[in-house]
């Protein structure tokens, strides 16, 4: 994604509409492509768009763990320490899902949930 956001939206929003008539990507790259364009929404500022991306990941696949935690980051960057912790909570729950090679992000030092921290 190179940190190019909002350019980034387009063409991933068209993949996933076209995945979302057919699915043709593995799962692993289906899950990308669900995670860069929640982050994308999420990284400019549409939390609403994020959130309705990261729901729809979790109504396909509901153990994959960032989607959670993705939506815990939006609820952080909004203010709302409640549904932060909730969506936390089901993100460790499913932690043991990830995709080979991915690190699971430390909570603690993300700037999502600084406004939380003492």
């Amino acid at each position: 994604m190179n940190r190019e956001y909002k350019k980034s939206i387009g063409p991933y929003q068209k993949a996933l509409d076209l995945e979302k008539k057919e699915r043709k990507l593995e799962r692993k790259f289906w899950i990308v492509l669900v995670d860069n364009l929640g982050m994308a929404y999420g990284m400019t500022g549409d939390i609403k768009s994020s959130f309705a991306v990261f729901d729809y990941g979790i109504s396909i696949e509901p153990t994959y763990p960032l989607f959670y935690y993705n939506m815990a980051c939006g609820h952080g960057e909004l203010g709302d320490e409640d549904n932060a912790i909730k969506w936390l909570r089901l993100a460790f729950k499913h932690k043991a899902n990830m995709i080979a090679g991915e690190r699971f992000p430390n909570p603690e030092t993300d700037s999502s949930f600084a406004k939380f921290r003492d």
